[in-house]
């Protein structure tokens, strides 16, 4: 339908877009965090026999060259900087005879234009990508493969909006936010094993349950105990500098731990990192609604050599490890000038 092809931007809900129609999709390339990995199995749902793998904003330009089927990608931000790139190999499958989907809730980046952007476009800043996902696609989904959308959009912090609202009216969400939290907990123990992940995207996909798997259900429980551990060990090894608290090599989730250590501290902003290869990878996360951590980010780590970018209150980035002491002062620089100005609603 037209209507599916539009770009859905602020929006609170696609509920009412009828079932997006594509040819047999051969390519799901979905990210690998809790809402990335319920929309591939909400997509496998749909598109039984498809492959699936897992990419992220830095690395979809090159992922992207081995593609050479109609395609479905998932909750992958466009970044700034690699968005020629990317344009460029979506282009080369668009000529070889193929199309795709292309659903997100990341930030545009200035410049894009939807009419050189080959793939159809389903982008909504206020739902997650799983609701998404599941939206474009329900008429021909059953509907127990809400649940997917469900634990997609808890995952995410977006579990409030109109389309999640009315599915959780169907189920006791007693025990979907309990299947929830094992499916996150587990996701978080599996790290960067997309295998595992991949194996996780056909076990959701197939309607079975996170408290159904003796495995999920032992490494969620382990990862919970861990997280309690950390969260008190934070306490001892976080540092801050100016407006910024940051944990790095901890060996924990970056995104909690991002979270906890702003909270032990009272920073505007958390940060946790990761040095691999010469490369700092961080997350970052702020409660404040005067910092737009991903307009800030967009544009301080390419200036440093890296990418950055995500959502206003939580995104991410990856600097050369010795641009750290840079960094950190741009970035404290540039909350100082947001929280300068006042934040005005409507």
């Amino acid at each position: 339908p037209a209507a599916a092809q539009r770009i859905f931007q602020g929006c609170d809900s696609l509920f009412y877009i009828r079932a997006l129609v594509i040819p047999m999709t051969k390519w799901i390339i979905t990210h690998g965090d809790t809402d990335g990995i319920c929309s591939g199995a909400i997509a496998l749902s749909a598109m039984n026999g498809a492959r699936v793998y897992f990419s992220h904003p830095a690395g979809l330009a090159d992922d992207l060259q081995q593609v050479d089927g109609d395609y479905l990608i998932c909750d992958i931000a466009i970044s700034q900087h690699f968005l020629g790139e990317i344009t460029k190999q979506l282009q080369r499958i668009e000529g070889e005879g193929h199309k795709g989907v292309y659903i997100d809730h990341h930030p545009l980046p200035k410049g894009f234009e939807e009419a050189s952007f080959p793939p159809k476009l389903i982008h909504s800043l206020a739902s997650c990508v799983s609701e998404l996902t599941y939206t474009a696609y329900k008429d021909t989904l059953g509907r127990d493969v809400g649940r997917i959308a469900i634990y997609g959009a808890i995952g995410d912090y977006l579990d409030t909006t109109y389309e999640i609202t009315t599915l959780l009216n169907g189920w006791d969400k007693r025990g979907l936010y309990l299947d929830a939290g094992l499916l996150i907990k587990y996701i978080d123990s599996i790290g960067r094993n997309h295998e595992m992940k991949r194996q996780l995207v056909q076990f959701l996909s197939a309607n079975k349950l996170p408290s159904s798997d003796e495995v999920i259900v032992k490494k969620a429980i382990t990862e919970a105990h861990k997280d309690e551990w950390m969260r008190k060990k934070v306490k001892e090894i976080v540092k801050v500098e100016g407006n910024v608290a940051y944990i790095i090599d901890a060996d924990w989730s970056l995104g909690k731990g991002a979270i906890f250590a702003r909270a032990e501290t009272g920073a505007k902003v958390g940060i946790a990192g990761e040095t691999r290869k010469g490369v700092l990878e961080m997350s970052l996360r702020t409660p404040l609604d005067n910092i737009d951590l991903n307009e800030i980010l967009s544009v301080l780590a390419p200036s440093l050599g890296g990418t950055g970018g995500g959502h206003g209150k939580a995104a991410g980035a990856r600097i050369p490890t010795e641009k750290w002491p840079q960094f950190i002062a741009a970035l404290n620089a540039a909350i100082d000038e947001a929280m300068s100005v006042p934040k005005v609603e409507y």
